[in-house]
């Protein structure tokens, strides 16, 4: 093993795809290059640029491609990173010492440049993979997955980010290997590289915690389709390391706490079999998290993020395979070294920890314009878009809250298109919005009789209207009535004021109830006629009195009496005739 490498038989650089030449070597200071499982590929070269040429004349120039390659004990060539310059940072410095810093990312950088609204139909998460990829320009190395989903609605979001999202929800990597764009779930296959303690690996330190460990994780979630919950469960992590340790987090949980369960109730669900999936990704995230280490090995550059390694001589409990999340390839004058970590599914960030893992929650409420409300399955939803955010996109099929809303019950008054509503978010989740009411804007006015209210009163007039123009309104003011009243006018007033109700037509005919006069009256403009199917009595406590302007007549296919209990009279101004077959008087 070499003690003084150099550069030259180390490490290869190519900038615009043309070898880095042998001169520019010997102005290097370090280089550095991250990679990690969860987050894009990073490269870093320090250069001395005594009289600014490398500032001034290149080669390295933003947006050029840059890849670093570096060879092991045997001079076996090992790709470390391809990707893009992506900063300059120039550094002058006291005692006219002048260094230039080249920055850049592998190519998944490009997936976090640009905020994207998007909608995906039928589509499972491998196929978004996929998809994003292909319009990266990148090739994709995708691992198949399950679940279909109707719709999934990318939310104002960096494709990185949306993916990364869908990723873990699932329990995928996704990052970068070998130029090409890995969706997969982590590699659990045997050792493909040894490092040994004293030799090529001089440093390593594991931390074992309990703090996280739980005997099973169960997902519990709402079927809105059956109406019933949703419960997946997962009782066996698949990232704890296959060393010696002869108890994993979850025994060791046990021991200290009896079973203990992590139940999480805030995930959207569509399936039993994604319930099973989410929990599976949860459980296999908090195995991981069993034994976090971080280590640092000698020239070894085919240690790679995303791969399992066989550490040994680390004593029975510690001697194992491991699953690297992250390593970091450091050049300097001291030589080619790697430093990795061990943290299973999560990055190993502080902000990771700080802000949370969950992204994407929208806790609060957005409006939102109705674009569909012809849904096919008859259950009252609607289709919205966010202007705010798209002009284009579109949202799956919508619940609407309503009051009284069940089984054959409730209010129903189903949005029209191009109306302004508020929409919610169950958990917070942007792919689960529930329309929560309607609104009014500068150009959908109040109905008018809540506009047209007294001044102080706009909240003591009550009133639904219809499109059409049906309205029911109840004024809680000094009117206070009650009106139902249909687009062509036919209208009924309860008026308490009044102590009447009114029933009128549009035509002008009107039945008044009056309550001060005890009073009943019909008005008709045209003929009145009162049928009934029965018997009928007309009945009065005092006269009865029948008047008409033209004849009268009083006509029975059976028999007709009239009697009296005082004196009766028959009057007329002409003629009176009797006529039947026989006459009895007296």
């Amino acid at each position: 093993m070499k003690t003084q490498p150099t550069i030259v038989t180390d490490i290869q650089i190519k900038v615009g795809g043309r070898n880095l030449p042998r001169s520019i070597y010997t102005q290097l200071i370090e280089v550095m290059v991250d990679q990690h499982v969860h987050l894009p590929g990073m490269f870093l070269l320090r250069l001395q640029d005594p009289d600014l040429a490398l500032l001034d004349s290149g080669p390295f120039d933003l947006a050029k491609s840059l890849e670093i390659t570096a060879a092991d004990a045997n001079n076996h060539q090992f790709d470390l990173i391809a990707g893009e310059i992506t900063a300059l940072e120039p550094a002058f410095s006291e005692g006219m010492v002048a260094e230039l810093t080249v920055t850049g990312f592998d190519r998944l950088h490009r997936l976090y440049r640009e905020s994207k609204t998007a909608t995906y139909l039928n589509a499972k998460d491998s196929d978004l993979a996929a998809q994003i990829a292909s319009h990266a320009g990148l090739k994709a190395e995708v691992e198949p997955t399950q679940t279909v989903y109707d719709h999934i609605f990318q939310d104002n979001q960096p494709d990185l980010i949306f993916l990364r999202q869908r990723a873990r929800r699932i329990g995928y990597e996704c990052h970068v290997c070998d130029g090409k764009l890995t969706f997969r779930k982590p590699v659990q296959t045997k050792a493909t590289l040894t490092l040994t303690w004293g030799a090529d690996m001089n440093f390593f330190q594991p931390r074992m915690a309990l703090a996280e460990q739980v005997s099973d994780v169960t997902v519990r979630g709402w079927s809105v389709q059956n109406k019933a919950p949703i419960v997946g469960r997962a009782e066996q992590g698949r990232l704890y390391p296959k060393n010696g340790e002869g108890k994993d987090g979850a025994r060791w949980a046990g021991e200290v706490a009896g079973n203990s369960r992590l139940v999480l109730v805030d995930q959207p669900l569509v399936s039993q079999a994604e319930a099973d999936i989410l929990a599976a990704a949860r459980l296999d995230e908090i195995s991981g998290a069993f034994i976090e280490a971080e280590g640092v090995a000698f020239r070894r550059p085919d240690l790679k993020a995303g791969i399992v390694v066989r550490l040994e001589k680390l004593g029975r409990r510690l001697s194992g395979d491991y699953l690297v999340t992250r390593v970091t390839h450091r050049y300097t004058a001291q030589g080619l070294s790697e430093t990795f970590q061990v943290c299973g599914a999560r990055t190993g960030l502080l902000t990771e920890v700080l802000s949370g893992l969950e992204r994407g929650r929208r806790p609060g409420v957005v409006p939102a314009i109705v674009t569909n409300n012809d849904d096919p399955r008859n259950w009252g939803r609607v289709k919205v878009k966010y202007p705010w955010m798209s002009d284009a996109e579109e949202s799956d099929w919508v619940r609407l809250a309503s009051p009284g809303a069940g089984a054959d019950a409730g209010f129903c008054a189903i949005p029209a298109v191009d109306d302004e509503v508020l929409v919610s978010f169950v958990h917070g989740d942007f792919g689960q919005p529930v329309v929560i009411g309607g609104l009014w804007n500068g150009k959908d006015a109040l109905p008018p009789q809540a506009a047209d209210a007294r001044h102080g009163e706009k909240a003591l007039v009550r009133t639904w209207h219809s499109r059409s123009g049906h309205r029911l309104t109840m004024y809680d003011n000094a009117d206070n009535r009650v009106e139902l009243v249909t687009k062509q006018g036919h209208t009924l007033i309860l008026s308490d004021a009044d102590a009447r109700i009114t029933l009128r037509s549009k035509g002008g005919l009107e039945m008044t109830f009056d309550d001060n006069s005890k009073a009943i009256l019909i008005k008709s403009g045209g003929e009145v006629t009162v049928k009934a199917e029965g018997e009928m009595t007309v009945q009065a406590a005092g006269n009865l009195q029948l008047k008409a302007g033209g004849n009268l007549q009083l006509e029975a296919t059976g028999n007709l009496a009239l009697k009296a209990t005082g004196a009766a009279k028959v009057e007329s101004s002409a003629q009176v005739a009797l006529q039947a077959p026989r006459i009895s008087l007296g």
